[in-house]
This record gives C-alpha cells, structure tokens and sequence, in this order.
C-alpha cells in the first residue's frame, strides 16, 4: 500500500535572494579582487575609514613577518603571505594525526578609493593581525586671489 504523498513546490522568495546579495561576505564586490591560493582561503580583512586615512586589518595567524609582502599598484593594495606548513621541516620522528590548519601561499588584492595616496604608507604587524594604513589626499582647497587696483 503506497501513501499519498504530495509534494509542495518550495517558492522562491526574491527578497532573500536580493538580502543574501547585499549582505553576502563578499568583499570583492564592493572592495575590488580576493585572490587567493589553492587552499581558498584570502585573510579576512577590516576596512575602516578615518577623517584622515584609511586602515585595512588582514588576519594574519601563524604567518612569520618575513613572509608578508604588501604593494600598491595602481590604486590596488595587494597583501600576499605563505603560512609554512611544519611538517615540511620535521626531523623528529613524530606521526602527525590530524593537521587542520591551512598552509600556503594566498593573497588579497583591494581596490583603494581615488583620494587615497601612496605617501605616507605604514604596515604594522602585531599579534597575527598586520595593519595597513593608507593616508588620504589632502583636500583640494580653492586659492585666495587678492584684487589689486591699478
């Protein structure tokens, strides 16, 4: 004996396909390229504007400073590092049972708004997390003409 069963078609509901659009962790759209490596994994950054610059926070973990490369290009921040794997470098007889963490080369590229300026960069790197801070241009301001008689 077979039960009846009926089948409800499931509705698409276009608001939450529009929400998950907007709020979608996806930086690229609004902040210009991720790009990362095999692994799929681009650090998870913070932007933050100021009355003066702008401070991009990447996460960072386990990365040794010296294995952190940031350029700008054409108003396109690029943050590269490579997390060593320690198997690689393992002398000791040890078995490993589980590796979860992620090794490898990645990047994240961000696109930079037009006032920002490549003078005055710093990067500082502390506790897993490296800062960038880029400067803005200082604001055009229209120059005072004196009239003179003649």
């Amino acid at each position: 004996m077979q039960k009846n069963q009926t089948h409800v078609p499931q509705t698409r509901d276009p608001f939450q396909t529009l929400f998950s659009r907007l709020f979608s962790d996806s930086l690229a759209e609004f902040y210009g390229d991720s790009q990362s490596h095999s692994n799929g994994t681009a650090p998870r950054t913070n932007i933050v504007e100021t009355k003066n610059a702008y401070e991009l926070s990447f996460e960072l973990p386990g990365v040794a400073e010296e294995d952190i490369d940031v350029q700008l290009q054409d108003k396109t921040l690029t943050v590269t590092a490579e997390r060593k794997d320690q198997r690689e470098n393992d002398e000791d007889d040890r078995r490993w049972h589980r590796v979860e963490h992620r090794y490898g080369r990645f990047s994240r590229a961000i696109s930079l708004p037009q006032d920002a300026t490549a003078d005055g960069i710093s990067a500082v790197y502390k506790a897993g997390v490296l800062t960038v801070t880029v400067p803005k241009q200082p604001e055009a301001r229209p120059a005072k003409i004196t009239v003179q008689t003649a």
